[in-house]
């Protein structure tokens, strides 16, 4: 078929990896190459169907090769409630148990027999919020020191960063701590403090003051 359709008949649904993947009838696409405006799709199920389509804008402008397989209706669905479960590793503090809990309680049966083990999707979530949190380079110069919104809060979506005296203070200096923590100080009558100050960013400087 080489005359392009007047209207899409399908849909593009993101990939885990962010990329895009094309969905008609139940039978889903990977992109294999782009030439010029023109988007060449394979069918997902390599190895066995060499079904291919070419878009132009959300056009189908030709088909290459019938499906040698039936459709999966529950492929896309599985595709976006993986996809739903990573956005909800970055975005949010919720545990990887009730990510995983909740997203498999709004699939259909169908889906949910279809999405990896259990032990697969946790890991899977893991290493999305891993990815998320690993620490950004070490500074060269407190100019240079640089807190993503992700390590003002804790675990818990408390604020933990009280104070930056800001990037062009040559004396910069942070304070964090919680309410929370602040509260038991305040209910402490003995305070116990320790450092380890060997796991500091090495233009910091250790410095401890006491003040009654």
């Amino acid at each position: 078929m080489t005359e392009p359709l007047d209207q899409p008949t399908f849909k593009l649904i993101k990939s885990q990896r962010g990329g895009d993947k094309l969905l008609e009838d139940g039978y889903l696409f990977g992109v294999q190459r782009t030439v010029g405006d023109v988007t060449h799709w394979l069918c997902e199920q390599r190895g066995v169907c060499k079904a291919r389509v070419h878009t132009k804008g959300m056009v189908i402008v030709k088909r290459t090769n019938e499906h040698s397989h039936g459709p999966d209706e529950q492929a896309a669905d599985c595709c976006e409630a993986k996809v739903g479960m990573k956005r909800k590793a970055r975005e949010s503090q919720d545990s990887t148990h009730h990510i995983v809990g909740e997203s498999l309680l709004t699939a259909s049966e169908g889906t949910a027999a279809k999405l990896p083990k259990l032990d697969s999707l946790k890991r899977t979530i893991q290493h999305q919020r891993a990815s998320v949190l690993a620490a950004p380079a070490q500074p060269t110069t407190l100019a240079e020191l640089a807190l993503p919104a992700v390590y003002q809060q804790t675990a818990k979506g408390e604020q933990f960063l009280f104070y930056d005296s800001g990037a062009d203070d040559v004396h910069r200096f942070l304070i964090f701590g919680t309410q929370h923590n602040l509260g038991m100080l305040r209910r402490s009558k003995i305070w116990l403090a320790d450092g380890t100050f060997t796991l500091r960013p090495g233009v910091c400087g250790a410095w401890t003051s006491w003040r009654r």
